[in-house]
Parts: structure tokens; C-alpha cells; sequence
């Protein structure tokens, strides 16, 4: 599965579909997306390239999750994310968010989504998944996993469900390191495993394995490179029949080997589309691996691309208002609250002065598109009540920042506080204590995970 620099395919990528040498893409936003539009006309080109050839259609896929990743804005439907929808409990609205994704994703030309995440986020100290997860649940993952997978792949995109057994324990991030998930077999089964089996019930697609090391299943090798995981575990006694895809080989977690070897390792585990990422020298590399080609794996691949339909639905359903509606019904259903002594809702008299502190947002792992975020709690409030000052608090923040901070919202009678990720920021959670010592009793709201409460 091929990457490219560009907003148009270079002719070196169009040759290559044209001559059935290049069958498979992973787009991102920050190569490949400038607009919907931009976004479907580039697609368009893989698509007619193909046509040339007599080729059968490219798999083009990409990151659109909804929440913390979201590769594609600038009018697509940004969705809440798996942890908004857990919130609401509702397999209903999952499946209605699937619905959006596949028919935005198809209307600008791609066929598959590298999602949803099934991972069940038992590790508060998961930056690497957070709200990409449904949650804590095993069951509650399975049946909103499920439901998103049958919405989406309804609309003729392909799901990916990752990441396989399982992401959800971990304290550390694969992009940067070999995490180790060490639990038994039966605990996996309760937990981990759980939302893949439903998944395959539904008929997701593909599946993506994890760059991590699951001890019960093999203590030599992470999930990515694992032939017992993949060949003996998943396909043989999981029972999947549909396409394994590797997550970027540029992670550090299989990036460590080296390319080749841990391409090579890949094919030999059992993984059909090895997702080359950034890494360089593309066509050199899939040139070096061409001779392991897997008569199964590319008759699985045939079958995908077999599948694809070419007629785009038009570019108007992106972002529209049925669309947003259902996002907007999402994130208002998805908010909860925890606790409030009797003072919510805010009823404040005309000359009370509501200050608004907001974290700058910011990237917490490479799966994160939030830094492109203008967080906006400032701008609603203000629209119900005049007198509003608004604050960031800059990230890192110094002692100086906090104590900036508290002087400029020293004379207001109401606080509201957002925080994002502060159960791992020093920081905030000395604000938010300062205010409380300081008489000011702040409203928090949690605006990424629950965790910081």
C-alpha cells in the first residue's frame, strides 16, 4: 500500500496504476488534502489511471475517524469521535455515523477508512488511542464497532477494524516505542478480543494488527510481524477471511528492524497490504519483496478491488446538512454530566463577569489532527452572556503562565475551565486546584477524555 507527496498524483504513481504495478494507497492530510474537492480530483486520476490499463480500481484509504484524527476537513463533517459515541450508548447513532463517513469518503473518491478503532481503552494513560476508542466496555466497543462498521461499509467503503488483538492497555505509543501487552489468554478473550470477534460478525473488510508484543499469543514478536497472531490466531482459529493490513511500517515499534526486514517479516506473517507510509523508495521496496508475493493474499486483494464501485455519489453530500445535524446530535448527546451541587444550569445576572480558560490544543501523538482545532467553548458562552473574558493557557505553561491566568480572571464570578488530557498535564490540574483554593469554585469540563475529573 503506496504513499505519495503531492495534492496530484505524480505520473510516476499514475504509470504505476496504469501498468498494475501499484493496486493500493494510504492518503494523508497533511500530503495528499487540501479540500474535498482537490481530494476527490486527485482520486479521480488513480481512478481513470486504472481504467487505462484495464486495471480493476485502486484501494484508496485514509485516516477519517472522526474526533482526535481526522484527516479530511475543509468541509467534510468533522464527527465527535468513538469516545463522544460511547458517551451516548447508542448503537443507532454509531451505525448513522458509519453512514457519514462512507458516503462523504465515497463521494470524494476513497473506498476504504482505517477505521474504527476497537481497541477497549482500559489505560487511562493511553495517549496513543484515548478517544479514538469507544471506551472501557468490551461490550459496549463490540456493539458500537459493529454498528459503525455495517453504516459504513453499507455505503461502499471499506472498514478497518485495529488494532488487532487490542491497543487499549498500553502506557506507551507505538510510534515511538515496543509496547507490551502481557495479559492471558482469557483475559484477552474477555477483553481485548471481544470487539474483533464482533466485528468479523459484521463483515468488516480488513482488520489491522497492532505494532505490539501480546505475550500470550507470541513473546517474540509484535502482532504486525507475528505469523502465530495472524496466520494460526486470526485467520486460523478467529476464522477471518478478509484483508490484513499492517499499520504505517514507519512506526518505530517495526521501524526498528529496518525496511526490508520488516516488510519481509510482514508478508511472512500473513499480512496481505503492507501500509508503506513514509517510508522512502516505494517501488524499490515493493521491487525487493515482489518475489514472497502470497497467491492468497493477492486473490483476497482481487476480491477487494473486485468490489469497488467507480460511480462517485456527488461532492454536495460532503459536509451537508443532514450530515452535520447528525454530528451535532452526536456531540450534544455524548455530553455528560458528572456533577454540579445544584449550579447548573448557569443562570447569571446581566453584569456578571464569566471568565472562560481553555488549554491551547495541541497534537498528543502522531494519530491526532486536534492542533488544527480553534476551540470555541469561549465564543458559545459569549453568545448567550455579553460579559465574557477568555483565556489559554499556553501548553507548556510555567508558573508564570498559570499565575497570568489567574490574575486575569480574578474579578469574575463564574469560571469555566476546559481541559484537555490534564490527568497528563502538570499544569492544568494546579490551575484548576488554584482556582478551588482561591474561592472561585470553577466549572471543569473535560473536553478530550474523562480521565481528568
Amino acid at each position: 500500500m503506496f504513499s505519495f507527496e503531492g495534492t496530484t498524483p505524480p505520473q510516476l504513481v499514475l504509470d504505476g496504476v496504469r501498468r498494475g504495478a501499484m493496486g493500493a494507497f494510504c492518503l494523508f492530510g497533511h500530503w495528499n488534502v487540501e479540500s474535498p474537492a482537490q481530494l476527490r480530483a486527485l482520486n479521480e486520476h488513480l481512478l481513470h489511471a486504472a481504467r487505462a490499463g484495464e486495471q480493476p480500481p485502486p484501494i484508496i484509504g485514509i485516516d477519517q475517524e472522526g474526533g482526535q484524527l481526522i484527516a479530511v476537513t475543509g468541509g467534510a463533517t468533522e464527527l465527535p469521535g468513538n469516545m463522544a459515541l460511547g458517551a451516548t450508548r447508542s448503537p443507532e447513532l454509531a451505525e448513522q455515523a458509519g453512514r457519514v463517513l462512507g458516503r462523504e469518503l465515497r463521494a470524494m473518491g476513497l473506498n476504504m477508512n482505517f477505521a474504527p478503532s476497537l481497541d477497549v481503552n482500559t489505560n487511562p494513560n493511553n495517549l496513543a488511542v484515548g478517544t479514538r476508542s469507544f471506551g472501557a466496555d468490551p461490550a459496549l466497543v463490540a456493539e458500537l464497532g459493529a454498528a459503525l462498521i455495517r453504516g459504513m461499509q453499507a455505503e461502499g467503503v471499506m472498514g478497518s477494524a485495529k488494532h488487532f488483538p487490542g491497543h487499549g492497555d498500553t502506557a506507551s505509543d507505538s510510534h515511538y516505542a515496543a509496547p507490551v501487552v502481557a495479559h492471558s489468554l482469557d483475559r484477552m478473550e474477555a477483553v481485548e478480543l471481544r470487539p474483533f470477534r464482533a466485528a468479523i460478525a459484521a463483515g468488516v473488510a480488513a482488520i489491522m494488527p497492532a505494532h505490539i508484543m501480546f505475550t500470550a499469543l507470541d513473546a517474540e514478536r509484535p502482532a504486525t510481524l507475528s505469523r502465530r497472531i495472524l496466520r494460526d490466531f486470526l485467520r486460523g482459529q478467529m476464522g477471518f477471511a478478509g484483508l490484513i493490513i499492517s499499520d504505517a511500517m514507519d512506526m518505530y515499534s517495526v521501524a526498528r528492524f529496518g525496511p526490508e526486514p520488516s516488510v519481509r517479516m510482514a508478508l511472512e506473517a500473513g499480512v496481505d497490504l503492507v501500509l508503506l507510509a513514509h517510508l522512502p523508495d516505494q517501488l524499490a521496496l515493493a521491487d525487493y519483496v515482489s518475489a514472497m508475493t502470497s497467491p492468497e493474499s493477492v486473490a483476497r486483494i482481487r476480491r477487494a478491488r473486485a468490489q469497488i464501485s467507480t460511480a462517485l455519489p456527488d461532492l454536495d453530500v460532503v459536509g451537508c446538512a443532514e450530515h452535520q445535524r447528525i454530528a451535532q446530535t452526536i456531540a450534544d448527546r455524548a455530553i455528560t454530566l458528572v456533577r454540579d451541587a445544584g449550579r447548573l444550569p448557569l443562570r447569571p445576572p446581566a453584569e456578571a463577569t464569566i471568565a472562560v480558560i481553555t488549554p491551547q490544543p495541541r497534537n498528543l501523538t502522531p494519530a491526532d489532527t486536534s492542533s488544527r482545532v480553534r476551540i470555541a467553548l469561549a465564543d458559545a458562552i459569549r453568545r448567550r452572556h455579553p460579559r465574557v473574558i477568555a483565556c489559554e493557557l499556553p501548553h507548556p505553561a510555567s508558573p508564570d503562565d498559570i499565575a497570568a491566568v489567574l490574575d486575569a480572571v480574578a474579578e469574575a464570578e463564574i469560571v469555566v475551565m476546559g481541559t484537555i488530557s490534564a490527568d497528563q498535564d502538570a499544569a492544568q490540574a494546579a490551575l484548576v486546584r488554584e482556582l478551588h483554593l482561591r474561592g472561585k469554585r470553577p466549572i471543569v469540563v473535560a473536553l478530550r477524555t474523562p480521565y481528568d475529573l
